[in-house]
Parts: C-alpha cells; structure tokens; sequence
C-alpha cells in the first residue's frame, strides 16, 4: 500500500499485498482512493460476455461505429468489471452484499480498448448490529487516453472485525450524519471565523451531500440548532455530491473555492445569501475538516 502525495488521502495501489489481511468494515475511511492496474476487453471477453447475456448484436459481435470498426463493448461489462478489479484487488473478502449501485455511460468502450479503475471511499456507517457497516464508493472508470468512460457510485455491506459500537470515534468523518452536524455545531460556536462571518446574520444553512441534507441554524453568530429539516426552510443550501464532499473535507487542503469555479457545488435558494455568507462556508468547511481529522487519532 502506498498514500499519494498529491491528493492527501490514502491510495492502494493494489489493495492488500501478499501477506497483508483482507479489510474488514474498519478498514476503509472515508476519502481513501483504491486504484490498480488496467484490464482489456478483448473480442473473447466480449463475445463471451454477450453468450452469457443474450446480447448478441452485430454492434457487439461484429462490427461498431468507430473509425476502424471495432465492436462495442457491453456497457454492464464495465461494470461488471469493477466487480472483478474489486474482488481481483483483494478488497472483497469481507463483502457481505452489494446494493443501491448507480451507473452511467459516459462515452463506449471498444473491444482491445484498456482501462483503469478508481474507486473512492464516500461514506462509512457501521449498522445498529455492529457486526458489520456500509461502504460507499464512488468508481471512475477510464480508457487508455485517460478520457472517462463509466462513473458509478455502489455501496457494499462488509463484515466488521469487531462487534464494537466505535461511532463516537468515526464521528469526524461520519458526515452528513445527524450526530456529526451537532458535534460540528459546537465547533463552530468555538470558530472565530464563522462566529465573525455569521456576527449580523439570521437564518439557516443547509449542506447536501449526495441525497442526504444537513442545516445549521444561526442567529448572530451562534448555531442554535443542528439536524435534518427546519420550520422555513433553509436560507440556501451547498450542494454536491459525495465525492466531492470527501474531497474536499479529507483532501490537504480547503480549496473549496477552486471547487466552486470548477461548477462542483451547485447553490439552491438565495444565492445572494450565499455570496454575503461564502466566508461563513469556508470556515464551516475549516472546521468539518479539522473534524474529520481527529478520525484518524483513535
């Protein structure tokens, strides 16, 4: 295993080397990124794929749209490949069950095309039984130009080493939890920045992180109230993905505003709100990423 030093979060080159123990539920934190070598779809693959699926179109056994002809690769092949990179990188030991998998097509993959893997941690929950927790990852998938083919996001309920209740521990990085925008609350009542930023303010700021939404109520400075719904609604909300949350909040360093004018985050409600509280954001940012830190000292 090695850690890149570019992106500040954990890399696997190859998953566990010779020796090294399958990762049980523990293991994976949110932010790490798992990556391995590339694979090729050769014309056995594919016709052997469209044997099994029934999918035996001229478009995939004979003859495609590109400019030398070759056949196109099966989409759920793609997919059905992570599975296999996963289970080939050593990280399927400890699967219990895959569900709540969403994917979409980019752009085709031709038969001798090559590509390569890149599965993000985004989430981790252990269960109410704690024998076991959820993993979300978020999978880009690239050809041998490096251009994005297939991008996913699945979720896989693995074994846990321990049958222990280590929420308290995981809590900085358990985001967009209940739990952690109450402990992220009290943070920021510590913050100067925020407390500086939100000094004239009143009214409610809302993260969504993937599907889930987190609000904080402020008045002056102070967050009254942290959870899932208030009364009016929120003033407006920052919105993105999961990856891109994990990103941000476990990468080296705040660069949400970079984020920003790369269009990650989506503004929903009062965006003049948003442009009078932008400082307000980087400081709850600054502070959900010292949070998600401490995980790392249990």
């Amino acid at each position: 295993m090695s850690t890149s030093a570019t992106t500040g979060s954990p890399v696997h080159a190859g998953g566990p080397g010779a020796g090294t123990a399958a990762p049980h539920f523990e293991d994976f934190e949110v932010g790490q990124v798992y990556t391995g070598p590339a694979r090729s779809f050769s014309a056995a693959v594919v016709a052997a794929f469209a044997e099994v699926s029934g999918d035996r179109a001229a478009l995939h056994t004979e003859h495609g749209r590109s400019a030398d002809g070759r056949p196109l690769v099966h989409g759920p092949l793609g997919l059905a490949g992570f599975f296999g990179w996963h289970h080939e990188r050593g990280l399927s030991a400890h699967v219990e069950a895959a569900f709540d998998t969403h994917w979409d097509f980019v752009a085709p993959i031709h038969v001798g095309d090559s590509v390569t893997y890149e599965m993000t941690v985004t989430r981790t929950r252990r269960t109410s039984a704690l024998r076991n927790g959820v993993v979300g990852r978020h999978v880009v998938v690239r050809n041998q130009h490096d251009e994005v083919v297939q991008v996913g996001r699945t979720a896989a309920l693995v074994t846990a080493r321990e049958a222990v209740d280590d929420r308290r521990a995981r809590l900085g990085r358990s985001f967009p939890s209940v739990e952690w925008a109450r402990a992220l609350a009290t943070a920021l009542g510590d913050s100067a920045a925020f407390t500086r930023a939100t000094g004239t303010w009143d009214g409610t700021l809302g993260l969504r992180l993937g599907g889930d939404l987190v609000v904080f109520r402020v008045y002056k400075g102070q967050v009254l109230e942290a959870g899932t719904r208030t009364p009016d609604g929120p003033t407006f909300v920052v919105s993105a993905p999961d990856v891109v949350w994990a990103g941000l909040l476990t990468g080296p360093r705040n660069d949400f505003t970079e984020r920003t004018l790369r269009d990650e985050f989506e503004v929903e409600g009062s965006a003049y709100e948003y442009l009078r509280l932008t400082a307000a954001v980087v400081a709850l940012v600054d502070e959900a990423r010292a949070f998600a830190r401490t995980e790392g000292t249990r």
